[in-house]
């Protein structure tokens, strides 16, 4: 077996953490998009219930 020690370069680790920095607030972003929808979407099914039911009730 051959025991050799790469040594990185340093430049390019410091680009790479930046390009998986900029990645990860990316991702952070969508995610935050994502709550705000699935947050809209809960609200006009919550109203849609009500509807229902006031529709029900005016109905009986």
């Amino acid at each position: 077996m051959n025991n050799q020690q790469i040594m990185s370069d340093p430049e390019l680790d410091h680009r790479l953490i930046g390009n998986l920095r900029r990645a990860r607030l990316a991702f952070e972003e969508v995610d935050l998009q994502l709550e705000e929808l699935v947050a809209k979407c809960d609200e006009l099914i919550r109203q849609q219930k009500l509807e229902r039911i006031k529709q029900k009730q005016k109905n009986s």
